[in-house]
């Protein structure tokens, strides 16, 4: 297909991630060349996870992918050949309905042998969705072969380059302190031009892109240092290619056990699930890999074993530790027609499992979304930081020029001396651990919420939940179980509470069930002309009766009579009776409750109940009540206290909730099920204790954002100046060490970053 021709890639959101980066200016680098594409809104790039965040509205994912192979870094993609049951004439259809799908680079097809190469994103779409669109249209698609997502381990690299340069830097050293200058030049060469190369070539990309970078700093200090050395040998001169060599060595160690830390975080989420599973094909035991299962199929578990995809158990009885869930280490008993979750551990027992989600559905694939979207996050201290690092390097060289004319032309310093000064300054100045300070702190937040059944969609909700004062909570189902139960009924018509249970059945609602539980429903078949009214009850006509069943303001406002209860019932345009509900109170809501207030927080509970019930429930935990609130009533009780000045977060289901949630500063949902997607607010919680993990885990993050950056500051006011040698000769930092002390800065932000404390 020719360049710039094909349907546009009209997505609100991309995500990609990014190789190639490693500083500050890095990140800042990718985010210009982003923006430089014609119909892109806005694009955040974060360093610490390597993914980009891309908002298009008219832009293709191919412009996008190639902008950043222009900047000279590079995209994860993967590449996949189909084959297609397709007519020759069909060809140009299919490869213009493979350019239009989500998620796609590009694609090629060919009309003679019904074959398609396929380039897609792999964090935006699977290989198994584009098959199923292709078959969906009507051309059944068969995966032929696939390469693994093009993406380069950037651990397996730098150890590589880490294990050359500490082969030659000593051998290096050794040389040149037994009077041989010569062969010193030769072993320090692989050290300088093969481990340094990515110094080297990403100082080119900068140079070609007309900005600079931490490559640049160490490019110029090691081909500086190099060089001159060089040029010294063939004058007889002093040399220093040790200096060369052991800058390049000691700079890998810190970028190797950052490369670790970073490669492990990244690994922690996809790790949960096993990468072999055992099915039942044909009726014999079969091994497979955990991504050939599908829907239908039937998991064989062992104690020991980890579940491969979500399903419902078809056989046996076993506890399941669900901690990837819930954030509880306690196993839970599992027996035929229980549902299970990929992730979660078997503890004991055997269980035959029928698959119903598997692949990019699965709930540890939504987590992983979930989680790679909030890592993107940006807090607002980032623009300060980006402001900083657009300048660091030219002005770290600057100062290095400086440093060099002061030594040699000022203080009359030799010229091997003065450059040593300004190679240190080079080789000291960090933007990396400006650039990490932020994402890193917010990556290992992110994370280790996650495994605490708690999944922050928005990574910005770290930061303003911190500064939430007002929690508004859903009372039924969030504050309660949402398992209430009939505790008394007032019939003023006989056999109403009968026609209502009949409505109540083809209801979902907690309450709903309840009633059709207490009274049987068994007239539901009869019932016509259902409605529900969401947040207001439900209506039907039972034989030849209208019914309606719902909160007594909604009765009220439709029947004639007083509606009194939690929950009222209207029979041909009279009321004609009501019920009190009891629903239990969840034992972690007093616990919640007393930590909101504890830390000085307002707790409002906000519920449709009009009833007695409600009363009581918000005097049992001593905070506010507002009730007999529609849906777009909670919405409204937001809106006034943000009007008001508050910051407000609203507690709910995340379904029936949602309009409350987007609302507020930061909406919270209590999930009750394992589709992610469903749930509105910005942070998912398992049960109410995760609020309180949110909470602390808030503090944390934005505190170890500031010491990060306080560190990142503190270390170049300090150690430019020493390197420079302000202190000499009390305090010299020769340019090895001075560049051990710059990349054990990025390291020492990484690891202050997973302190627990």
């Amino acid at each position: 297909m020719p360049e710039g021709r094909g349907p546009l890639r009209l997505s609100r959101e991309e995500q990609l991630r990014v190789v190639g980066m490693h500083c500050a200016t890095c990140a800042t680098t990718v985010t210009k060349a982003l923006k430089g594409v014609d119909g892109v809104v806005d694009a955040n790039v974060n360093l610490a996870s390597g993914t980009a965040k891309v908002v298009v509205s008219g832009a293709r994912l191919r412009d996008l992918v190639e902008a950043v192979r222009r900047a000279g870094y590079d995209v994860v993609t993967e590449r996949v050949r189909l084959r297609i049951s397709m007519n020759p004439e069909d060809s140009r259809r299919v490869l213009d309905l493979l350019e239009g799908l989500e998620g796609v680079v590009r694609a090629s097809v060919s009309p003679g042998t019904g074959e398609a190469v396929v380039e897609i994103n792999p964090y935006s779409t699977s290989v198994e969705a584009i098959a199923e669109a292709l078959t969906s249209r009507g051309f059944r698609a068969s995966v032929e072969s696939r390469a693994a997502p093009a993406r380069r381990s950037e651990l397996r690299e730098y150890v590589r380059s880490l294990a050359v340069a500490w082969s030659f830097g000593p051998l290096t050293l050794f040389l040149q302190y037994t009077s041989r200058p010569l062969l010193a030049m030769m072993a320090s060469a692989p050290v300088v031009f093969y481990a340094g190369l990515r110094y080297h070539l990403g100082a080119y990309r900068a140079l070609r892109n007309r900005t600079t970078n931490m490559d640049t700093l160490v490019s110029t200090a090691t081909l500086v240092a190099w060089l001159y050395s060089a040029y010294s040998l063939a004058a007889h001169g002093p040399v220093f290619f040790d200096a060369a060599s052991l800058l390049i060595s000691f700079l890998l160690i810190g970028k190797t056990i950052e490369a670790y830390i970073k490669e492990r975080l990244s690994a922690e989420v996809a790790g949960l699930l096993p990468q072999r599973a055992r099915v039942l094909r044909d009726g014999r035991e079969v091994e497979v890999g955990a991504d050939e299962v599908k829907v239908g199929d039937m998991l064989l578990v062992r104690a020991g074993e980890t579940i491969a995809a979500d399903g419902v158990v078809d056989d046996g009885k076993g506890e399941v530790e669900e901690s990837v869930l819930t954030g509880e280490p306690m196993p839970v008993l599992k027996s035929k027609g229980s549902p299970v979750v990929g992730g979660s551990r078997l503890v004991s027992g055997f269980l035959k499992v029928y698959v119903t989600r598997s692949g990019e559905r699965t709930y540890v694939a939504q987590l992983m979304t979930a989680v790679r979207d909030a890592e993107a996050a940006r807090l607002r201290v980032q623009d300060l930081v980006d402001r900083v690092a657009a300048a660091f390097t030219p002005t770290i060289i600057a100062v290095a020029a400086v440093t060099f004319l002061a030594w040699h032309f000022a203080l009359g310093a030799p010229t091997a001396r003065a450059l040593l000064f300004a190679v240190a300054v080079l080789a000291s100045a960090c933007p990396c651990a400006l650039g990490l300070a932020t994402p890193m702190a917010v990556l290992v937040s992110v994370h280790r919420l996650a495994r605490r059944g708690v999944v922050v969609k928005d990574g910005e909700a770290l930061e303003r939940v911190r500064d939430v004062d007002v929690f508004v909570i859903d009372k039924t189902g969030t504050l309660t179980e949402g398992r209430p139960r009939v505790v008394s009924f007032t019939e003023l018509e006989p056999g109403a509470m009968d026609l209502a249970s009949s409505v109540e059945a083809l209801s979902s609602h907690p309450v709903a069930r309840a009633i059709a539980e207490r009274f049987g429903g068994g007239l539901s078949g009869q019932v016509r002309e259902f409605n529900e009214f969401p947040g207001d009850g439900v209506s039907g006509v039972v034989g030849d009766r209208q019914v309606i069943v719902g909160r007594p303001e909604f009765i009220a406002q439709n029947c004639e009579g007083e509606a009194r209860g939690d929950v009222a019932v209207c029979v041909d345009g009279r009321v004609a009776g009501w019920l009190t509900l009891e629903d239990p109170v969840r034992p972690e809501a007093k616990e919640l409750v007393g930590y909101l207030k504890g830390i000085g927080r307002r707790v409002i509970i906000a519920t449709g109940d009009s009833g007695p019930s409600a009363d009581l429930v918000a005097s049992g935990l001593g905070v506010e009540l507002v009730k007999g609130l529609t849906p777009d009533g909670k919405a409204e009780l937001v809106r006034k206290l943000r009007g008001e000045g508050h910051r407000v977060a609203f507690i709910g289901d995340g379904v029936n909730d949602a309009v409350a949630e987007r609302e507020a500063d930061v909406g919270i949902a209590l999930a009750g099920g394992t589709d992610i997607a469903k749930y509105a607010g910005d942070v998912i919680v398992g049960s109410l204790r995760g609020v309180e993990d949110l909470l602390r885990e808030s503090r944390v993050a934005v505190r170890k954002v500031k010491e990060n950056l306080a560190w990142a500051f503190g270390y170049n006011s300090v150690l430019v100046p020493l390197a420079a040698g302000m202190l000499y000769p009390a305090v010299y930092i020769s340019p090895p060490y001075a560049a051990l002390a710059m990349s054990m800065s990025s390291v020492i932000v990484s690891l202050w970053s997973l302190a627990p404390l």
